[in-house]
């Protein structure tokens, strides 16, 4: 008997191990939105850019539109983009440069 509650006890913890290891704690769960990895481009690649094929006044839609047809940024420097520059019209590349490195 004096074996039975060790035992017993042993057994509560790994069914109750076992049943609870599926369960992620909220704090731990990935954020889908978070999930995305970003990269911030070069300073240099994204100046060149703006400077030499964007057009002003540009809004963020077009900046963000232009940004996606271009095969020299990757998905995670426009994924760093889209989610640093906010909304707004900008009359120049010092402008959205200034706007995303305030974010």
């Amino acid at each position: 008997m004096h074996d039975l509650i060790p035992a017993t006890r042993t057994l509560l913890l790994a069914v109750s191990l076992a049943t609870l290891g599926a369960v992620t704690p909220a704090a731990t769960r990935a954020d889908p939105a978070a999930s995305e990895a970003t990269v911030r481009p070069t300073t240099k690649k994204l100046t060149h850019h703006l400077e030499a094929h964007q057009t002003y006044p540009a809004t963020r839609t077009q900046l963000l539109a232009a940004c996606n047809d271009l095969v020299e940024f990757s998905a995670a420097e426009k994924a760093w983009l889209a989610h640093h520059l906010p909304e707004g019209t900008y009359a120049s590349a010092s402008e959205v440069l200034k706007a995303v490195d305030r974010r």
